[in-house]
């Protein structure tokens, strides 16, 4: 193969995965943000080679929704979203919604004043989280544990687009999400409302089971490659490490997330 063909090949899949941010496919993320009605979706696309039963579930929620769809061959649903693992749907999604640090602080003040709950309010912070994978499964882990909202930066940071929503399993529509033009301002926002700023780190010499996390806590994440930043870790009042047992030496960001979550939910039942 000469070098000039290979390139083509290359831009293709550069504009092919370009094109496929805006479209939202696959009938379980399209129900799901028919069903939210958080993320505003622009117009719906349907094969014609649909059951009906489906047609009439998707077309009701889009009419819920007040979504202009249509039916169409499967082959022109392909040609719009660049993909053929479509489901025979395919949604053109419009921006994001997302939050700000202060309706934030609202809804952790309501939680923390439901004394039906026991629970204290988890913020997560994700510091140049740049994978989107990661990141929905992320998301995908708060919802799971009942966080009240996540805070990411406007740059370096994965945004929400549909791979994001399909990692996330539909909790983009689910958990607020706040985009920071400094996550180190929101950082120190959160610490003014009396959260506890704790950070996932595999250097520090605290093991997480061993902290107090009985109390409203904000939980940075950072990056595989580079983990927390130094400004950041300096506003710390935690620093937490989970144990290595095997000769790996560190767990992906999701997957600490996950686990430092629980840990913070199973002090505070």
């Amino acid at each position: 193969m000469s070098r000039s063909s290979g390139s083509r090949r290359s831009r293709k899949r550069q504009l092919q995965a370009s094109h496929q941010k805006n479209w939202l496919i696959g009938r379980h993320a399209v129900v799901e943000t028919l069903t939210a009605q958080h993320w505003p979706v622009d117009e719906l696309f349907l094969s014609e080679e649909l059951a009906n039963d489906v047609v009439n579930e998707v077309a009701g929620l889009a009419e819920q929704a007040d979504v202009n769809w249509q039916m169409v061959p499967a082959a022109r649903v392909s040609e719009l979203c660049h993909a053929e693992h479509h489901q025979g749907m395919a949604a053109r999604m419009g921006p994001f919604s997302y939050s700000d640090v202060e309706s934030l602080l609202a809804t952790c003040s309501a939680e923390s004043s439901d004394a039906t709950t026991g629970r204290s309010p988890i913020v997560v912070v994700c510091d140049r989280i740049q994978d989107t994978f990661n990141f929905g499964a992320i998301l995908r882990c708060c919802d799971a544990m009942n966080v009240a909202g996540v805070v990411i930066g406007a740059a370096e940071q994965a945004t929400v687009t549909p791979q994001v929503a399909r990692s996330s399993a539909g909790a983009v529509n689910y958990v607020p999400i706040v985009m920071s033009e400094s996550v180190v301002n929101a950082v120190g926002r959160l610490a003014e409302a009396g959260f506890a700023i704790a950070a996932a780190s595999e250097k520090s010499e605290s093991v997480a089971w061993d902290a107090d996390l009985k109390r409203p806590i904000a939980l940075i994440v950072g990056s595989e490659a580079r983990g927390v930043s130094d400004e950041l870790l300096e506003r710390c009042d935690l620093r937490l490490r989970i144990p290595m047992m095997g000769q790996v030496e560190s767990l992906n960001a999701a997957v600490a997330t996950g686990m430092l979550l629980y840990e913070i939910r199973r002090q505070q039942v």
